[in-house]
């Protein structure tokens, strides 16, 4: 299986803190799009984290067919992407975060033309 690292935004935390879900922004063709990831944990995850933290986890990856009903009622066919053996790497919390966007907007910006 491959091992591969993903990183994005909690969803949600089920299975008594062993199943998480994450949301993954993605670039590709010029359009921004999220991805879901449902990642699995041996040990629960519930005292490292909560929903909208910032994580980055690691983990074999799955992928299979599935359904869901969208908000019309209509079904859709995806490509449900799971982590096995899932290890947490990093955590930001929603108020680290915040810390570090106000550190940020607080910092004077200055950008010199650099000739190429």
């Amino acid at each position: 299986m491959p091992r591969i690292a993903i990183a994005g935004d909690v969803g949600s935390l089920a299975w008594e803190g062993k199943r998480i879900t994450v949301w993954e922004n993605v670039h590709a063709n010029g359009k921004e799009y999220s991805r879901l990831w449902t990642c699995w944990f041996t040990q629960s995850q519930a005292a490292n984290l909560q929903e909208t933290d910032w994580v980055e986890i690691e983990g074999e990856l799955t992928t299979k067919i599935g359904q869901y009903t969208n908000k019309a009622g209509e079904e859709k066919t995806v490509v449900e992407h799971h982590l096995n053996e899932s290890v947490l790497k990093q955590v930001t919390t929603k108020a680290e975060q915040q810390q570090n966007k106000a550190a940020w907007d607080t910092t004077p910006q200055q950008f010199d033309e650099v000739p190429f």
